[in-house]
């Protein structure tokens, strides 16, 4: 098992611990949510640990596997793990197919965050591409057609231009906008690649006071980036920033890393009001009773923010109900879902959304190891249903994590 997997179940193991010793103080009783494996990975050509799925217009779902697929070799000098990653596609009824084999020439450890109205996917790798960049590869942007035909839009240099990219979004001109993760020349840039393919940086993160390490962005009508940064800022706990239309910086919000949160480490949504919305990794109760051993002042938050800067907390895990939650999606109706990676009754995760008044409604404790554990986000189609994944779990076999699962994708019914 790798370092990251074992230092995930240290943290699992722990959290063990801290739901058994604590009372169950959960906003809101669990509501009855009827779990499927719609697909467990087997570790081999279809990958394993996958990321975040999106729907398309036509019913099926598509995702990303971080490690797995051409089982030749290790994927680039960097990587003990045999394959790269694979971009799939799933049927509401388990059919599943691999649609692309990334081989680190076009990118590694890939993830899905766009589409048009074509059905058409986009995305980043966040090692792989260019191979005078470090260790052979910065990362790439990528097209994929839901034929499995995979074309890369940009390649990046680790310059200027950033490396390590960490999703993107689409405007409806076909323009691109996302963060790098870092770069010899900083700690990560917002750039925007336009549908020529030509890519510009619109701004350089090289200020700890301001933020550091931005974790995607999203964007409003008058082409304002907002998005969070894991680490920097006042107290060195993450910020929420805005980028005006010719690159100005404005901090929002600085985290205290008390009971506001801290480290956020997703992207944020908006609702229709123009409101923001995000999670922090740890945080919101300063007396430290998530008992984590690298997160003494709580299990995360779910936080409001207007693009003033006026800031609320929602919602503040104890580990009852949910532990380091991840991104957040919102439906047609407005209904706001997310996904805490560990935690809940059973501590494998739960799948949770926000009722009309902002508390956490708990949806679905994940339980057995078979059913997939530490899930990653949900989508709901328009029946309700709601569909995602866990990293691990499913198919025990897998010999990657030692019998703990290569990762489930999920379907949860009311």
């Amino acid at each position: 098992m790798g370092k990251a997997l074992r230092l995930l179940a240290a943290i699992a193991a722990v959290c063990i611990l801290a739901v058994l010793t604590q009372a169950q103080t959960q906003t809101s009783k669990a509501t009855s949510y009827k779990e499927k494996v719609l697909y467990a990975f087997t570790g081999g050509s279809d990958g394993w640990l996958p990321g975040p799925i999106v729907q398309n217009a036509n019913g099926n779902f598509y995702g990303t596997t971080a490690f797995g697929g051409n089982m030749s070799g290790k994927c680039g000098s960097a990587y003990v793990y045999d394959g790269c990653g694979v971009a799939f596609e799933v049927s509401a009824a388990g059919k599943f197919r691999v649609l692309h084999t990334f081989d680190f020439s076009d990118g590694a450890n890939p993830i899905i965050s766009a589409q048009d109205s074509d059905g058409n996917l986009y995305g980043t790798t966040v090692w792989g591409g260019n191979t005078a960049c470090q260790d052979g590869g910065c990362g790439v942007i990528f097209k994929l057609t839901t034929a499995g035909d995979l074309t890369q839009l940009y390649s990046f240099t680790g310059g200027s231009d950033g490396a390590n990219p960490n999703g993107v979004i689409r405007d409806s001109e076909g323009n691109f906008y996302g963060t790098t993760g870092g770069s010899n020349t900083g700690y990560g840039q917002a750039f925007e690649l336009t549908a020529s393919g030509t890519l510009k940086v619109l701004y350089s993160f090289t200020s700890l006071k301001k933020g550091i390490i931005p974790n995607g962005v999203i964007r409003d009508s008058k082409g304002n980036l907002y998005g969070p940064t894991f680490q920097g800022g006042t107290y060195d706990a993450g910020t929420v920033f805005k980028l005006d239309t010719s690159g100005k910086e404005t901090v929002l919000y600085s985290f205290k890393g008390k009971s506001d949160g801290d480290l956020p480490e997703t992207s944020l949504i908006m609702d229709k009001e123009g409101n923001l919305y995000g999670t922090t990794s740890q945080g919101g109760y300063e007396k430290g009773n998530c008992d984590l051993p690298d997160s003494p002042v709580g299990c995360g938050t779910v936080f409001k923010i207007d693009t003033a800067g006026t800031f609320s907390v929602l919602v503040k895990f104890n580990s009852a109900d949910g532990n380091d939650p991840g991104q957040l999606t919102e439906d047609a109706h407005g209904t706001i879902y997310g996904a805490a990676r560990f935690g809940g009754t059973g501590c494998c995760g739960v799948v949770y959304k926000l009722n009309a008044s902002g508390k956490e409604v708990v949806l679905y404790n994940f339980k057995a190891q078979s059913g997939g554990r530490w899930p990653v986000q949900v989508v709901e189609d328009p029946k309700g249903n709601l569909y995602g994944t866990a990293i691990i779990g499913g198919d025990l076999s897998c010999p990657w994590n030692s019998g703990a699962g290569c990762g489930v994708v999920f379907e949860l019914t009311p």
